[in-house]
């Protein structure tokens, strides 16, 4: 099995198992939650930015989740809550118009850094549902609002079905209106189209033909519904604005340039979020190392956050691919042609909410004001993308509110100088969150060994005796197929007599991969860390070894690591009818080991029963 197609398997199951998680933890109270909603609150004497320009010196009255009166003479009610706006300026709240959102708490994070609402790109139905049945039903006061497509429309085994989500794929335009119907009936909010044949990035993918491109857009249109597309290139983004696209979900990531791109995106009247974030983080990592350093934000960080603003993807660009994207922005602004900041959060190089203020300072960099910037944040993603009221600061209006200390028309890194976060009036618990991080930061930390405290105790994992599966430490072992994944394969996992070395026992792991989703994989997966998919230092390990036996057939190990960019490392293994040792150097994998998230035995890549066994799982 190709390199590539093996990390694409991997990738799969841990997308897939964030969104499982996410959608069980959906419904429990956000850690960030504000505070419980009190009487009236008035901000006097404010320097304020109410979505479209400054106004000096003066008051903000909310109550009720809504903002009920704005001016310099607005009355104090009875018994309010008065806090003095004197050198500091209240924005609305912030609006990311691009992430993934993979577990709830991402958007209770958002909140924490005054992202109030974001615009995701891309999760799985059942999460997006789950999501905004909360949000409906009123569960959903401690996390930013959201809004969605959830499923992508993508050509088979294109970009966007390496993550492992069931894509109902389309292979021509006759595809188009089910596929646009489907998403409506889900409750969608836009529908989102892929155009990346992975050019850009120097290898090749499948993608989606223009005449498919064109059949989806006039569907969504027909059913009242926006169109964005993710377009790679210059031409896939000069091809989509021709077809009628709404909005595109990035800039160009291949360096291409086009004095004429600004006025053919305003003459289309279509939307551009240059998500420079992202497309930075592609080829280096300046803005997010500084995010990351950054006084203001980095209390708030946790380490699975820092962790992300830190690491790389598994390719790189060419740095001019980002100057161009960068010197298209004065286009599109020359042009007319609304800028929506986006981030492209959590891959990496990004952080939910944190790396938004870095989207914003490198808007800045790449040509606009410090205003014009703000409204990238603000009112102009809220009107694209139909977030009644939000966005603005009028009366009637949601109060979703955020005070800083300073003026950012005239410096936009004052954003991140947050005094307090509302979201529909209710307040952020910041404090708490801070703590919760330094905690998480704490713990995270290694011992003065350099190994885990769980780790330091066995190097020994399994050795799979006694009644049930377990291991030393971490969450255990558990059986992943790309079931997951719309897919049909199917294993299970036992103790087994007859081990390696005498033993009495081993864990026997059968099943079948079976032909029928976008990827193909079923095994045994563990947990190193206290939860699955929570990452584990192991960087004192030199060697993960195991004893194994099979059928004659090649089965997989594959190691994930948040510094790897969730890109999974693969290496193969045959083990024959007897026991034999498998060793497989840590180096060999090119990893630190300090953030290691599970590790994958199993079968991938070719269809047919199989049948596994493995003992003394260790660690060394």
């Amino acid at each position: 099995m190709p390199e590539r197609s093996r990390t694409a398997v991997a990738f799969s199951l841990l997308f897939i198992l964030l969104a499982a998680a996410a959608v069980l933890m959906v419904s429990r109270e956000a850690t960030a939650g504000g505070r419980a909603e009190g009487g009236p609150v008035v901000i006097r004497n404010v320097r304020l930015f109410d979505g479209d320009r400054i106004v000096q010196k003066t008051n903000v009255v909310f109550a009720g989740g809504r903002v009920t009166a704005v001016g310099p003479k607005a009355a104090v009610p009875t018994g309010a809550e008065v806090i003095d706006g004197t050198g500091k300026t209240l924005l609305p709240g912030l609006i990311d118009a691009h992430v993934h959102i993979i577990t709830a708490e991402a958007l209770s994070q958002s909140l924490v850094f005054g992202v109030t609402a974001v615009i995701d790109m891309f999760t799985s139905a059942d999460l997006m549902k789950a999501l905004k049945a909360d949000q409906a039903a009123g569960r959903a006061g401690g996390r930013a609002f959201f809004v969605s497509p959830g499923i992508l429309a993508t050509a088979p085994g294109g970009h966007g079905t390496q993550f492992g989500i069931p894509i109902p794929t389309l292979r021509g335009p006759a595809d188009a209106r089910a596929f646009v119907d489907d998403r409506v009936a889900d409750g969608s909010d836009f529908i989102k189209i892929i155009l990346d044949d992975g050019s850009a990035y120097s290898f090749s993918r499948p993608t989606l033909d223009m005449a498919t491109v064109s059949a989806l857009i006039a569907a969504a249109h027909a059913r009242g519904k926006a169109a964005v597309i993710h377009a790679a290139t210059l031409q896939n983004c000069r091809d989509s604005l021709n077809a009628g696209v709404d909005g595109l979900a990035h800039l160009f990531f291949d360096g291409g340039s086009d004095p004429e791109f600004g006025r053919l995106a305003a003459r289309k009247k279509a939307f551009v979020i240059p998500t420079l974030s992202v497309i930075q983080g592609v080829g280096d990592q300046a803005m997010a190392i500084a995010v990351a350093k950054d006084s203001h934000l980095s209390p708030y960080l946790k380490s699975a956050d820092i962790q992300g603003l830190r690491r790389s993807f598994g390719f790189r660009i060419n740095p001019s691919s980002y100057r161009a994207a960068e010197a298209a922005v004065p286009l599109l602004k020359k042009a007319g042609v609304p800028i929506l900041a986006g981030t492209d959060a959590p891959n990496p190089g990004t952080a939910y909410g944190a790396s938004l203020h870095g989207e914003l300072s490198l808007l800045v960099q790449a040509g606009l004001t410090p205003l014009e910037t703000l409204r990238a944040a603000t009112s102009i993603p809220a009107a694209k993308f139909g977030l009644a009221g939000r966005g603005i600061i009028r009366k009637g209006g949601p109060a979703d509110l955020v005070l800083i200390n300073g003026d950012p028309s005239l410096n936009i890194d004052a954003t991140r100088d947050i005094v307090a976060v509302w979201k529909d009036g209710v307040r952020v618990n910041r404090e708490r969150y801070k703590e919760e991080a330094a905690a998480d930061r704490a713990g995270a930390a290694p011992a003065p060994s350099g190994r885990s405290p769980e780790y330091s105790r066995s190097r020994l994992v399994s050795d799979f005796e006694g009644q049930e599966v377990s291991a030393s430490f971490g969450a255990g072992w558990m059986i992943s197929t790309d079931t997951m994944a719309g897919g049909k394969s199917k294993a299970q996992m036992r103790l087994a007599p007859g081990g390696a070395e005498g033993s009495a026992q081993a864990l026997l792991v059968v099943g079948e991969t079976i032909p029928g989703g976008a990827s193909l994989w079923a095994g045994a997966f563990f947990s190193p860390g206290p939860a699955p998919m929570t990452p584990a230092d192991l960087s004192s390990t030199k060697v993960i070894s195991f004893w194994a036996r099979g059928d004659g057939q090649e089965f997989t190990v594959m190691i994930f690591a948040q510094s790897h960019g969730y890109r999974p490392i693969a290496r193969p293994f045959a083990p024959a009818a007897e026991w034999r040792k498998f060793e497989f150097p840590f180096s060999d994998f090119g990893l630190k080991g300090d953030d290691i998230m599970g590790i994958f035995i199993g079968a991938s890549g070719k269809p047919g029963p199989f049948s596994l066994w493995l003992d003394n799982f260790r660690l060394d």
